[in-house]
């Protein structure tokens, strides 16, 4: 079975900017897209890379925001970059969190990053070649996502995500 390049990006802080509302980013009014963001995913694109968003989501836990907020989020995400001839190959997010207040999404699962859960949710899908796939996210549970995984993770500590890409992840 053909081994599959998995490029994962965590979503705000790496795809967005995560300064807005304590970081919850649970609405549109929120949103703005950190800088060269569309044209890393459309670099990694042509480099042959599944791009794969991995987020926590606990504002749905902690009643900030509901899954609809979210999913219209990624939504708005997909259909921006189309206009760049580019998509993303799959969204992953954990609502949940231990100390949640709406009880449905109070737990501690195994989607929530630096647990791999949503790693496995995407190795069902490909088979993922871990020697050339990583993680790039903002977040030391990120790097540990990676590590638990077996990929490289690098962390997102810049303003321009395709400068950032294109020095330190590919040459």
């Amino acid at each position: 079975m053909k081994l599959t390049k998995v490029a994962f990006l965590d979503r705000d802080g790496v795809v967005n900017s995560s300064h807005y509302n304590k970081g919850y980013i649970g609405s549109l009014k929120y949103f703005k897209w950190v800088p060269g963001a569309i044209k890393a995913i459309k670099f990694l694109k042509e480099k042959k890379y599944k791009v794969v968003i991995v987020t926590n989501q606990s504002g749905v836990a902690r009643g900030f925001f509901k899954i609809k907020d979210v999913q219209k989020i990624h939504f708005f995400i997909q259909k921006k970059i189309k206009n760049h001839d580019v998509k993303i190959d799959a969204f992953y997010f954990c609502p949940f969190h231990k100390d949640g207040i709406v009880k449905r999404y109070r737990k501690d699962s195994y989607l929530r990053k630096p647990k791999i859960g949503m790693f496995r949710l995407a190795q069902k899908k490909w088979n993922i070649d871990k020697k050339n796939s990583f993680m790039i996210g903002d977040q030391i549970t990120d790097l540990e996502f990676a590590e638990r995984a077996k990929i490289q993770g690098y962390l997102f500590d810049q303003k321009d995500l395709f400068a950032f890409v294109r020095q330190r992840v590919i040459k």
